[in-house]
């Protein structure tokens, strides 16, 4: 009796002391609220119901990497809404810009091309981007990461964790497949071409 105490007691520490496992579900689930929200918009775009996104599976990393940073990093200026939309736009630009100068650099495609909107940097980032990237960690920040947590820590620990790992296994086997055989079927993006050719 008192041994199950111990190991309850000890994996109600391990829940709510170890947050690794809400920092898991928050990048999923931002990267799949951003694939959910790509292939809306490029279906009322083009008409054509499409997987975006490099991978094979039903996320973007992107959206996630980019709101684990925003949570990790910028959550300690909490009482400060500009400096959090100034952030979140500054880094999430750099990761998209970085991203797609590697994708044209060593995967030789655009998947994504701002070059036809207003103050665009070589079609990879635009004004227009960087400011919705601002308002998602806003968002981030003061609703979505905060509600997560709360949900995610009335999840007992052990499913969480099973829940998680097998996520990340998922993701990884996802990722090695795509590092060989890219994502690059019809309706990607309206303006995907092959570059350096």
């Amino acid at each position: 009796m008192e041994t199950k105490a111990k190991a309850s007691g000890r994996e109600n520490k391990a829940h709510t002391e170890n947050p690794f496992y809400n920092y898991v579900l928050l990048f999923f689930t931002c990267a799949c609220l951003g694939w959910i929200w790509e292939v809306i918009l490029t279906l009322l775009q083009t008409g054509i119901l499409a997987n975006r996104g490099v991978l094979h599976g039903p996320w973007l990393p992107i959206y996630g990497c980019g709101a684990l940073i925003i949570a990790l990093l910028f959550d300690r200026f909490r009482s400060q809404p500009l400096v959090v939309f100034l952030l979140s736009a500054l880094t999430c630009g750099l990761i998209e810009y970085g991203t797609g100068w590697y994708l044209e650099v060593f995967r030789h495609h655009k998947w994504w091309d701002y070059g036809d909107l207003w103050l665009n940097l070589n079609g990879r980032v635009c004004l227009l981007s960087i400011t919705a990237f601002g308002c998602c960690g806003l968002a981030v920040i003061y609703f979505l990461y905060p509600l997560l947590c709360k949900i995610a820590n009335r999840i007992k620990f052990r499913p969480k964790k099973i829940l998680c790992w097998c996520l990340l296994l998922l993701f990884l086997a996802d990722f090695i497949y795509s590092s060989d055989v890219p994502n690059t079927g019809k309706g990607i993006t309206a303006q995907i071409r092959q570059v350096f050719e």
